[in-house]
């Protein structure tokens, strides 16, 4: 009787562990904790033209990824995710992408930190709140809440560099070339 009870125990205590698995696997594929760094270097530009333009190159980036797909819950029909983020600042953001009901997951990442005049960034700074709707034929039938931080991970510097260039805009603007300077260095890691 004893050795009964154990197996029940254990069979229950496997089963209540993975709905809990399933239950905390709603959130980003990449995890809900992401790390904000800010990244410096200094990038000296050599143009056909015979100028020399040297610039201290600045970014912000999210670890480990500024998009991310939605992860949602296993045997939900659906077409389409909502996630309406409350930010710690008291601020939301909304965005809605097409739903894989089969994988289970959005079919295209979403936008989590990348900020510019055509794009929000979902996520910010500390503890986002994220309530998720999943719709089909525009219905809502399933929705759920998850949290994902967003912490300092501080600041990372790459090494001093220089380019060749030919293209007489980057002897103008640090945009392309600081891009292609951090990518370079794999973002100062």
């Amino acid at each position: 009787m004893k050795q009964a009870f154990s197996i029940f125990f254990l069979l229950g205590l496997i089963l209540s562990t993975g709905f809990a698995a399933d239950e905390t696997s709603v959130g980003f594929s990449q995890g809900n904790r992401f790390y904000s760094s800010h990244l410096q270097g200094t990038v000296t530009v050599y143009c056909e033209s015979g100028e020399t333009v040297t610039y201290t190159c600045n970014d912000t980036v999210l670890d480990p990824s500024s998009y991310d797909y939605f992860v949602g819950p296993q045997g939900v029909k659906a077409e389409e995710v909502s996630l309406t983020s409350t930010r710690a600042d008291g601020s939301r953001r909304e965005r809605t992408e097409s739903y894989n009901s089969k994988t289970p997951r959005s079919m295209s990442a979403f936008n989590l930190w990348i900020s510019t005049p055509f794009q929000r960034p979902l996520l910010g700074l500390g503890s986002n709140k994220i309530d998720y709707r999943l719709k089909s034929a525009g219905k809502t039938v399933d929705q759920g809440a998850f949290s994902v931080s967003v912490t300092y991970g501080g600041p990372r510097t790459c090494p001093a560099t220089h380019y060749n260039s030919n293209d007489a805009s980057d002897c103008q603007s640090p945009y392309t070339i600081c891009q292609k300077y951090f990518e370079q260095y794999d973002h100062c890691r």
